[in-house]
Formats: structure tokens, C-alpha cells, sequence
């Protein structure tokens, strides 16, 4: 399976009589981008607005980021199952408007169920440096909720939307050369180099901690709420197979597009290991359950990629965490090496964490695990006052927030800018 990603790189983006790239510019016909997405009956009162890196302006209540991309030519269609029906991603011609991110800004709704959208990106100052999306070219996506559609509904129309809209702003570029061409290919599992150890990645894609929405197109325009683990292509998560669910916790569409782990195990290929393929699977919440995804993702892993080595990630809070364990754990039992990366959930702080954190010391077999921080221990950001605020009704004043606040400072796939160092 071979997948060519042509990247177009948007240094600035402004509003237009047409929607085109031009040296690095992307022109905007906001008229009519706001029309495309008002043809959704469950959205009314669709909003476009366009933030570039350095203004002083704050985006609030950002349920997803995801960057523009579209299918070129007959190779395929975008985001299969959610906004089209042909289920061909991973192969062919991807256009990618790098530098520029459609951001999805959720109303304000009067009873608000679930895990409401309260993630902030600042386009200036100490927020843009924290976050990844301060210094992207940012177009956002806002609309209400039509009269008498529910909750799930209108957040499942507005994430379509900003599904047609990456679609939409990427197929305006895709009739330019591109700045560059990044190409993916890994060869059948029979062709590998014998001598390189084989290594596959288990994605978690989704929690059963939360109830997923109907509609919620996680993948191939399904929720997955009882899906089993499964042996995807890389190219397939690379290509808008998978999006991120909205019930997920720093994790967005954006980075399942540029996905580090995917990305970096790509770059090895052939040099330091065989890149085997990845095995995605939700996080069940009940023990039972917990042991079958286990299981079956372990021989997967061990019989069908045959693997030696694993690395592994979770979504959600803490009882994923236990998922992703107890599956390292198998893998070892049947002689594959693991590592395991995670965002520790509410450590140090809750009864349940520390049972959590008792689950990793409890099990002599995972000996490499890799923190990527703690939420709820993060440190406070000082935001200065914003000159224009996009979204819901909130304070220009100085605000202090926990760094978590900030859209894409952290994230459970790895790719935050941020380090932490012990002293």
C-alpha cells in the first residue's frame, strides 16, 4: 500500500473572493465555505473566522483541530464513512495544507452532558509557545445546534463539519505543485528484512469510560463501541481512516493525522526494525472485557504480525490504563518485548490513581514505560489580555490556567512540544 502526501505549506491565511493557495497565502471565500457547511439541517448560524499566528487573539470551548487534506484525483475519497462512502483511504495522492489547522469551536449549549469542549488556543504570547496550534494558520469552524436536534447530535454535525471543511480547504490547493512529496510504503510482511527486529504499534483509539456517541466517527465513520482489536495499515491512520472520538482527552483528529509514533517507526523502517503494522483497539471498563481485548490483541501481535517488539498508547483517564497494561503484559508472556507511553490520569490525587499506579508496580514484566506528564499536576501559564476573542462569551482579562487548558500542550500520542525535566 502506497500512500504519496503532498504537502502545500500556508505561511498566512485571510479572507477572499475565492478559496485558493498562492505563495504560501490561503485565500478564503468565507460566503461560501459558511454555505457549504450550512447544508447540514442539524447546524444553524454557521460561522467561518480566520486567526493567523501572532495576532492577539484567544479561540475558546475547541472540541477538535484537523489538518486540511484531500484525496487527489480518483486515489480515494475523504475521511471514508463520515463524509463520503468510498472506503479507499491509505493509498493514492493526499493534498496536505501544512501550517494551516480547521478548528472546531463547540456552542455553548444550556445543559451541557458529557465531557463539554473547555480546551483554549492563544495565537500570541506564552499560550501560542505552550500549545501546538498557536502557530498554526487557524480557520474556525463555529455553528448552533437547528432547533430540537440534541447534544450528541449537533456535536457529531459540527465534527462532520469540520470534516467537509479540511476537505474543502485542501481540494482548493490540489490543482498546484506541491512544496514537497513525503511518500509511504512498506513492503508485504514477506518481504522483510529478517535480520531487523519486527515491531508493531497497539493504538487505543477509544474509551468505554465514557459512553460513545452514536454517529461519532471514529473509524471508518463508526463510534467502535464494541469493536475487538484489529490490524490496520499505518498508511490507514496516516490518510483520515481514523478520527479522533469526541469523548477523547488530549488526543485530536490533528495528530491521528501526523501521528508521531506512526511517523517515527515509519523513519526506522529498515534501518533499526520492521514496521509491522498497527493493531487498534477501544479500552474497555469492566474486567472481563479488559481480558479479551488483552488477549486478542497480544496474538495478534504475536501469531498474525508477528512481532518482537511492541509500543503501546492509551485514551482517556485511568481505566484505560489498566487495559494497556494487562495487553503489555500478555505480549510479554508470549515474548514480545513492550514499551508503553502514557498520560498519567489524576496521580497523586485520587484513590483511584494510586490503585492505578499500583497496577504497574504490581507487574514485574513492564519494565519501559515512558511518561509524557500529568494533567492534573501541570503547571500554571499566565495569559496576557486577548484583543479578539473567538467563541463563547469570556474574560479579555489576564487569565492564569493550568498548562492541560491549552489545546495540544499535552497529549497521549506524544505530540507535545513540551518537556519535563527533574531537578
Amino acid at each position: 500500500m502506497k500512500l504519496e502526501i503532498e504537502i502545500s505549506r500556508v505561511e498566512k491565511v485571510t479572507a477572499g473572493d475565492s478559496t485558493k493557495l498562492e505563495k504560501g497565502t490561503l485565500s478564503v471565500n468565507i460566503d461560501q465555505m459558511e454555505a457549504l457547511l450550512a447544508k447540514d439541517a442539524r447546524l444553524e448560524k454557521v460561522r467561518v473566522e480566520l486567526a493567523n499566528p501572532g495576532e492577539k487573539c484567544r479561540i475558546l470551548r475547541i472540541a477538535d483541530v484537523i489538518e486540511p487534506r484531500a484525496k487527489v484525483g480518483e486515489s480515494g475519497q475523504e475521511y471514508p464513512g463520515a463524509i463520503d462512502t468510498k472506503m479507499t483511504v491509505g493509498h493514492g495522492r493526499t493534498r496536505v495544507l501544512r501550517g494551516a489547522a480547521v478548528i472546531l469551536s463547540e456552542h455553548r449549549l444550556s445543559q451541557d452532558k458529557g465531557r463539554p469542549a473547555t480546551g483554549i488556543i492563544d495565537m500570541w504570547g506564552d499560550g501560542a509557545e505552550t500549545g501546538s496550534y498557536g502557530k498554526t494558520c487557524n480557520i474556525v469552524v463555529m455553528a448552533e445546534p437547528a432547533a430540537g436536534v440534541a447534544h450528541d447530535e449537533y456535536r457529531i454535525a459540527l465534527k462532520t463539519a469540520g470534516l467537509k471543511a479540511s476537505a474543502y480547504l485542501a481540494g482548493a490547493a490540489g490543482g498546484a505543485e506541491p512544496d514537497s512529496t513525503e511518500i509511504f510504503d512498506i513492503p508485504s510482511l514477506a518481504e522483510f528484512n529478517n535480520v531487523l527486529p519486527r515491531v508493531t504499534y497497539i493504538f487505543q483509539i477509544l474509551t468505554n469510560q465514557f459512553e460513545p456517541m452514536p454517529g461519532d466517527p471514529v473509524l471508518y465513520g463508526n463510534n467502535i463501541k464494541e469493536i475487538v482489536p484489529t490490524v490496520l495499515h499505518p498508511n490507514e491512520i496516516l490518510d483520515g481512516a481514523v478520527t479522533a472520538p469526541y469523548s477523547s482527552m488530549f488526543m485530536d483528529t490533528y495528530e491521528i493525522q501526523n501521528h508521531p509514533i506512526v511517523l517515527e517507526l515509519y523513519r526506522e523502517h529498515g534501518k533499526s526494525l520492521n514496521f509491522c503494522g498497527v493493531i487498534i483497539s477501544n479500552a474497555p471498563n469492566n474486567a472481563p472485557e479488559y481480558e479479551r481485548t488483552a488477549t486478542i490483541a497480544a496474538n495478534l501481535a504475536k501469531w498474525t504480525l508477528k512481532a518482537d517488539g511492541a509500543i503501546l498508547t492509551k485514551c482517556g483517564g485511568g481505566a484505560p490504563e489498566l487495559v494497556m497494561a494487562r495487553t503489555a503484559q500478555k505480549c510479554e508472556q508470549l515474548g514480545i518485548k513492550t514499551a508503553l507511553a502514557l498520560l498519567h490520569m489524576g496521580i497523586d490525587t485520587t484513590e483511584i490513581s494510586l490503585k492505578a499506579s499500583t497496577i504497574f508496580s504490581d507487574i514485574p514484566e513492564l519494565d519501559a514505560m515512558i511518561s509524557m506528564g500529568a494533567p492534573e499536576s501541570s503547571p500554571l501559564v499566565h495569559l496576557e489580555t486577548a484583543e479578539r476573542i473567538i467563541g463563547a462569551p469570556f474574560s479579555k482579562n489576564v487569565e492564569t490556567m493550568q498548562v492541560r487548558q491549552i489545546k495540544g500542550s499535552l497529549s497521549q500520542t506524544g505530540s507535545s512540544k513540551l518537556t519535563a525535566v527533574r531537578y
